[in-house]
């Protein structure tokens, strides 16, 4: 009765001092700097899309004319040609024809009977009617870029200069994959279908340009050179293949043109915002707290402070009220720290309460711009064997404090 009495107190006193931490996650609306940002007199800009490959299109529609004229040309001429000489032929042939006639017939027996010269009447060669390249409405590409932050005006605006190079690809060709297919049973196995490929870009040149006319960007864009793979629908055997092809190959080119431009712009428009806008975000933010009735009111306090401050802090005319918040979060933090002893499970700040504020204190230190604190608490972290859970919270930290660091030294 007494080994039972002993351990029934010992597990009180255990449950006394266990901790049960909980998470809260909330949302953090705010403004993302610019990594490259503009003078800050620049407020507007303006979007210019440039068809250069319109100029392509006119010069194959000129070749293909000159082509067909001289395909012409040539055809009469040669034409003529055969005439003259097929009168000339005929004059000879007519001549030979008369002298064989007038000889005996022992002589017509081994004389052969003259023949006409056999001639092949000219053809006219054809020009290929050139595929011209797909035209867009480069007014209507201009909304795809949008720069936040700022007006689209024309008055001292950033002027951003796209020009459209033009759709290149090789020839497509048919070629075989190995892919998993779906039985009418159920069952998967491993075929080798039959599809056509061709590699395809279209380079874009960016130009950006401030008020002053200095040039920031005057370069073709990167990632618009290099070349993607487009492949067909996929057959069982080349035949099908091959009549799909003969009917579906316009339109998937056309499709693909249109492709290749509009996932550029994309692209552009992402880098454009990521290096000088000044772009609307949110960040989930998760706060760790002990959800415990005694001991812990100090924690309680703190989440509520930090709740508050991180509901406002991502504004501009509420951002100094919620960085007062979360430094009062911050002191209460700081000071439970002082207790830490991750050894012992009966501390009041043990290694999970002890992780749990480590937490808190980096991502809170980012959010109030002090980064080398913020650093100091994830290294301290790193000594820790975290939870899935916690690894997340940790990496989801540490990729903010990279990022925010280099754009609040930049806006500086």
């Amino acid at each position: 009765m007494k080994k039972f009495t002993i351990s029934f107190l010992l597990l009180l006193s255990f449950s006394a001092f266990a901790q049960n931490i909980d998470y809260v996650t909330t949302k953090v609306d705010y403004t993302r700097l610019p990594l490259k940002p503009v003078s800050k007199d620049v407020k507007n800009y303006q979007v210019l899309i440039l068809a250069d490959y319109l100029a392509k299109n006119e010069q194959q529609k000129a070749d293909y004319q000159n082509a067909s004229a001289k395909a012409e040309a040539d055809y009469q001429q040669a034409l003529k040609q055969y005439w003259i000489k097929r009168n000339q032929d005929s004059l000879s042939y007519e001549n030979s024809l008369n002298v064989w006639f007038r000889l005996t017939p022992q002589q017509q027996a081994v004389t052969p009977r003259p023949q006409m010269p056999a001639s092949t009447v000219p053809t006219k060669s054809t020009a290929n009617e050139p595929v011209l390249e797909k035209t867009f409405n480069t007014d209507l590409l201009s909304s795809n870029i949008k720069l936040e932050g700022f007006s689209k005006l024309p008055e001292k605006a950033l002027i951003i200069q796209l020009n459209l190079s033009g759709f290149e690809k090789d020839e497509a060709k048919s070629t075989t994959q190995k892919k998993q297919i779906k039985r009418a049973d159920g069952k998967t196995i491993d075929s080798t279908v039959f599809v056509y490929q061709f590699n395809y870009r279209h380079i874009i040149k960016l130009k950006i340009i401030q008020p002053d006319g200095k040039f920031l960007v005057d370069e073709a864009y990167g990632p618009s050179l290099g070349f993607t793979t487009y492949s067909s629908k996929f057959f069982a055997n080349q035949t099908d293949l091959d009549n799909y092809w003969k009917t579906a190959q316009a339109t998937e080119i056309t499709n693909t043109q249109e492709k290749i431009v509009m996932d550029n712009l994309k692209s552009i428009n992402e880098m454009l915002n990521n290096n000088y806008g000044f772009v609307p975000q949110s960040k989930a933010v998760v706060i760790g707290y002990v959800n415990e009735k005694k001991l812990y009111d100090d924690f309680k306090d703190a989440l509520s402070n930090a709740k508050n401050g991180y509901a406002i802090i991502g504004k501009n005319e509420t951002s100094a009220q919620g960085k007062d918040y979360l430094q009062k979060a911050v002191s209460t933090w700081e000071a439970a720290m002082k207790e830490s002893n991750p050894s012992n499970k009966k501390a009041r700040v043990d290694e999970d309460v002890t992780e749990c504020l480590l937490m808190n204190l980096s991502e809170a230190y980012v959010w109030l711009e002090d980064f080398t604190k913020a650093q100091e608490y994830l290294t301290k972290l790193e000594a820790f064997k975290l939870s899935y859970k916690e690894k997340g919270i940790k990496n989801s930290t540490k990729a903010f404090l990279a990022d925010q660091s280099l754009r609040v030294a930049a806006n500086k």
